[in-house]
């Protein structure tokens, strides 16, 4: 019988849709409320959990009541047993905290938990590398070596386990990053330790890797051939980071480093835009995307770029979309294979195959996207 271990954090992801660059912190979800953010933490743990059902009789999951945890688990028919309850209805840092330890105590075999990097930092300061855990991608922030791919891949992990296959695991990094210096486009990463994922590489995310040297080059180069093929009258939705944002540096113009800017006619358009917003430029059917993948990780969407969700990535579609990227950055992702996780199975199939991604002017590598 596993064990497991169920942590929802139900405030996670919320504000990457309305361009906050996460949720840390009371002030800045009432903000995130205030723009019309909704919690999709719940869902994406549904997406992962679904995947245990074939396995109900022999597991029982040790989960935090209500949102935490205990209501998915009723959804779904999965048998629970309750161990924390927070004191209040809107959950906190301490909460995940406390539900952790909770966990480490019973003890669980693996701790599944639903968030991002602070939920990450959060559970790794309860209970640190004494348990196993895995994380459900479902934050905006999500660089740390703990997470699976998909919400998906981590529930195919814990399916494994309660299969009765044996796995071995190791030690991950756990990062973060203040979110007052992200807003204001610094990153401030630091190392809070490390937790006990299990081994299953072809399911689990590198940590984010960046600062790659000799880039200014070939950047210099692949942003005067996209200023060359711009065309006018169309908007072009510019993502988040330095690599994507060699286009605005080209065209002088003021850009949101971690945000998505709309450019048009070599014009700045719209700064650092929810996706609501966003939104209103796609369904014009004008709308370009330029994105370039995260270092050591590949992916194109679902990492702090949330703006780009489903329903404006179905409008833009996979043509509509140009990647550009260094080649020390592509050497740096394993397997060279991009990745997208924007939520919708529907639409990440929309958006797989190969891409031609722009390493230099007019100079492409072929890369396979899952």
């Amino acid at each position: 019988m596993l064990k497991l271990g169920l942590i929802i954090n139900p405030i996670a992801g919320m504000g990457g849709r309305v361009a906050l660059k996460g949720t840390d912190g009371r002030p800045v979800l009432a903000e995130a409320l205030r723009r019309g953010a909704v919690p999709e933490a719940g869902l994406k743990a549904k997406k992962a959990l679904r995947l245990l059902l074939p396995h109900r009789d022999s597991l029982l999951v040790y989960t935090a009541a209500g949102p935490m945890g205990e209501d998915l688990c009723e959804e779904l028919g999965l048998p629970c047993r309750i161990v924390y309850r927070a004191a209040g209805p809107e959950t906190t840092a301490d909460d995940t905290a406390a539900a952790a330890r909770a966990l480490r105590d019973v003890p669980a075999d693996l701790i599944l938990f639903a968030g991002g990097d602070g939920t990450a930092r959060d559970i790794c300061g309860a209970v640190g590398d004494t348990v196993p855990v895995l994380g459900i991608p479902a934050g905006v922030k999500i660089q740390s070596a703990v997470f699976a791919f998909t919400p998906e891949d981590a529930g195919a992990v814990a399916a494994v386990m309660a299969s009765g296959t044996p796995m071995t695991d190791s030690l991950r990094d756990v990062v973060d990053l203040d979110e007052d210096e992200y807003r204001k486009g610094r990153v401030s990463a630091r190392l809070y330790g490390v937790m006990r994922i299990p081994d299953c590489p072809d399911r689990l995310q590198s940590m984010k890797q960046s600062g790659f040297a000799a880039e200014a080059g070939q950047m210099e180069a692949i942003a005067a051939f996209l200023d060359e093929h711009m065309e006018d009258g169309l908007y072009y939705a510019v993502g988040s980071g330095s690599g994507a944002k060699c286009i605005s540096r080209r065209l002088g113009l003021p850009f949101e480093l971690l945000g998505v800017d709309v450019i048009r006619d070599r014009k700045l358009i719209a700064r650092d835009v929810t996706e609501e917003q966003l939104w209103e430029f796609a369904r014009t059917g004008k709308l370009r995307v330029i994105v370039s993948p995260i270092g050591g990780q590949g992916f194109l969407f679902g990492r702090g770029n949330h703006q780009f969700s489903p329903r404006i990535l179905k409008a833009v579609g996979k043509d509509g979309i140009t990647v550009l990227s260094p080649e020390s950055k592509l050497l740096s992702i394993p397997g060279h294979t991009l990745r997208v996780d924007c939520g919708e199975e529907e639409v990440n199939r929309l958006l797989r195959g190969y891409y031609k991604v722009l390493c230099g002017y007019g100079y492409y590598a072929a890369l396979p996207c899952l």
